[in-house]
C-alpha cells in the first residue's frame, strides 16, 4: 500500500510536532514518525474511519514507548539532560509563531518532569486541544482517571514554568541589556537582572565541560555567567543572534563547531532561568541546518 503515501504526508506536519515535544529531540522524533508510516504502510485502511485520529493516536504511543525506553538512558546521563533545539525541519516556522509557549526549551524541559502517559495527557488536551474523550481513548485510559492525569501533569508545568513574559518587543533590548553586562562582566549589574529564584541549567553530556548540576541564585548565576565568558569564549569565537524554538538565543561556534547554545526565559523584565546546551551532539542537527 505504498503508493497510498499521501493521507499521512498531509498529517506529517502535524506529527512530527507532537512526536518532538514527546520526545525532546529531532532524531527521536523521526524515528517515531518512521515507525508510524510502516504501520501506516501495513494497515488495511478500510478498517481506519478516522485517518488524522488513528495517525495521532499510533503517533502517541510509539513515542510514549520510545520516550519510556529513552527515560533509562537519561537517568544515566552524566549532569542534566536538556531537550535538542528544533529546526524547521522539525518544527513548521508558521507553529513556532503560533505555538511558541509550548516550544521554548525551558518549557520542554518541564516536559521532562512528567512520565510518558503524563506528558501524551498534557500535551494532546492542553496544547494540541484534543477533547478528553479522544485523549483518554489514545493513551488506553479511562476518561475520569485521564483528566486526573491531566490535572496532575497541568499543575507541574505551571510550577515549573517561569511567568509573566515580556512583549516580544521588549525581549530584544532587556537581551541585549543583558548580553552587554555578561561581556562587561559586570557582577552586580547582571545579578539585578535575574529573579531572586533564577536558575542556570547547563548540559554538556559526559565529555564536556559543563555544570553537573543546576547553579541557583541571582549572584552565583551572575558569577557564572561573567567567568564563562572570560575563560571559555574566545575572541576568535564567532557568537551569532539566532531564533530557536521561538526564542531568542546565543550561539557560539569555534573553528565551524558548536560550543554552547544559550537561551533565556523571562519574568517580566528578568531572566527567571538561562539554559546552555554545550554538547555538541545535542547541536548536531540544528547545527547543520543553522545558516550564519
Amino acid at each position: 500500500m505504498t503508493d497510498d503515501a499521501a493521507p499521512f504526508d498531509s498529517e506529517r506536519a502535524r506529527l512530527t510536532s507532537l512526536a518532538y515535544r514527546m520526545t525532546g529531540t529531532p532524531d527521536d522524533a523521526d524515528d517515531v514518525l518512521q515507525e508510524v508510516w510502516l504501520r501506516w504502510d501495513r494497515a488495511d485502511r478500510a478498517e481506519i474511519d478516522n485517518v488524522p485520529a488513528w495517525l495521532t493516536t499510533v503517533t502517541t504511543r510509539v513515542a510514549i514507548d520510545q520516550l519510556t525506553s529513552a527515560r533509562a538512558r537519561r537517568e544515566r546521563y552524566v549532569g542534566p539532560w536538556l531537550p535538542e533545539p528544533a529546526t524547521e525541519s522539525t518544527v513548521d516556522p508558521a507553529e513556532i509563531v503560533a505555538m511558541t509557549d509550548s516550544l521554548t526549551l525551558g518549557f520542554m524541559h518541564v516536559l521532562e518532569t512528567l512520565q510518558p502517559v503524563e506528558r501524551a495527557v498534557f500535551l494532546l488536551h492542553d496544547v494540541f486541544g484534543f477533547p478528553f474523550q479522544e485523549v483518554a481513548e489514545t493513551v488506553g485510559r479511562a476518561e475520569p482517571a485521564t483528566r486526573q492525569i491531566a490535572k496532575r501533569a497541568r499543575q507541574r508545568v505551571r510550577d515549573g514554568r517561569p511567568r509573566v513574559a515580556p512583549r516580544e518587543s521588549e525581549v530584544r533590548e532587556l537581551s541585549d541589556a543583558f548580553i552587554s553586562a555578561v561581556m562587561d562582566g559586570d557582577i552586580e549589574r547582571l545579578a539585578t537582572m535575574l529573579t531572586d529564584d533564577v536558575v542556570h541549567i547547563s548540559d554538556g553530556g559526559p565529555n564536556y565541560h559543563a555544570a553537573r548540576r543546576p547553579v541557583v541564585g541571582p549572584t552565583r548565576v551572575a558569577r557564572l555567567l561573567v567567568n564563562i565568558a572570560r575563560r571559555e569564549i574566545l575572541p576568535t569565537d564567532g557568537i551569532h543572534e539566532v531564533s530557536v524554538n521561538g526564542q531568542r538565543g546565543l550561539y557560539v561556534v569555534r573553528d565551524g563547531e558548536p560550543l554552547v547554545l544559550t537561551v533565556l526565559s523571562w519574568r517580566g523584565n528578568q531572566v527567571a532561568e538561562a539554559i546552555a546546551i554545550v554538547n555538541p551532539d545535542k547541536l548536531r542537527h540544528f547545527h547543520n541546518e543553522w545558516r550564519p
